[in-house]
């Protein structure tokens, strides 16, 4: 029995990462942002729970940061990129089937 193996080249692992991939700037620029707003938030966060580590206080604070940051910032920054994705993955499904 002839056991080639998976080339690479035709997997469907392959074909989503070329085909997934969103080449919009503003996609890329809305997804950095996200990063950087999660990450930030996350950092603040845990930047203000520090003074409470090994104490017998629970740093709420700390939690009320990362929630309204969660919330209030993170939250619609993901809305509008999923929009943004939708959109794109509208705009490629309108150019594949319209008839040129």
């Amino acid at each position: 029995m002839k056991n080639d193996g998976d080339k690479g080249g035709h997997s469907p692992v392959h074909d989503r990462q070329m085909h997934d991939a969103p080449t919009s700037s503003r996609i890329a620029l809305v997804r950095s942002a996200l990063h950087v707003v999660i990450a930030a938030v996350a950092l603040l966060a845990i930047a203000t729970s520090i003074p409470h580590w090994g104490g017998d206080n629970f740093p709420v604070l700390s939690l009320v940061i990362y929630v309204a940051g969660m919330v209030f910032i993170a939250m619609p920054l993901c809305l509008c990129y999923e929009a943004l994705l939708k959109s794109y993955t509208e705009q490629q499904q309108t150019r594949r089937t319209s008839p040129t």
